[in-house]
């Protein structure tokens, strides 16, 4: 149940000498859709959002079940390590923090932690409705609309379990590309407007 390193090189010791650069941290393509459609004084707005082949390692302890200065808690997307009766498990094995194979399975860089960073969001959704003109008059206003708006309402991506948009510590984007979900994620808005010109 523990990880297996690839002797890359050769030379029958499993080393520094055997670590090479892993994915791309940084997208190689940014997407965005935005639609509009108008019908008889409803307004529909939505924006689509995201990136593709973007690679992401993640890391602390949302690979590391009980990570210790961190809460010593277990996720959900954890719960899949390897046992005698586990053994196409997505994760190794549980180990005691002293045991040398904790090192190996859960602190050593890896594929093993690297995800597709790709994702596609609903950014903006709106909805609204304007009264005909032929109504709002009635009552003095020129215009009135009133609409329901939302932002990242839904997520699309490989990696469910943490935010795809934000990165290391504060959302700083570096080379390394890694995410620990040591930050506050992206705001899920609701909000109803009135829009009323005179």
């Amino acid at each position: 149940g523990d990880v297996k390193f690839v002797d890359r090189n050769g030379d029958g010791v499993i080393d520094e000498n055997d670590r090479y650069y892993l994915g791309n941290a940084f997208p190689r393509y940014t997407v965005g859709f935005t639609y509009n459609v108008a019908w008889k004084g409803i307004d529909l707005s939505i924006f689509l959002q995201g990136v593709l082949k973007r690679d992401m390692m993640i890391r602390g302890e949302l690979v590391e079940p009980f990570h210790s200065n961190y809460g010593y808690t277990m996720y959900e997307h954890q719960l899949d390590f390897w046992t005698p009766t586990n053994t196409d498990a997505r994760w190794p094995r549980l180990t005691d923090i002293s045991d040398p194979s904790n090192q190996n399975n859960w602190r050593m860089g890896s594929d093993i932690y690297m995800f597709d960073g790709s994702y596609l969001r609903l950014k903006n959704i709106q909805l609204g409705y304007t009264l005909p003109e032929r109504i709002s008059k009635k009552f003095g206003v020129q215009k009135f609309k009133i609409y329901f708006n939302a932002e990242n309402l839904l997520t699309f991506t490989e990696c469910s379990f943490v935010d795809p948009e934000s990165s290391e510590f504060g959302s700083n984007m570096n080379s390394g590309g890694a995410n620990s979900a040591r930050n506050y994620p992206n705001l899920r808005y609701y909000g109803v407007g009135l829009n009323v010109t005179f």
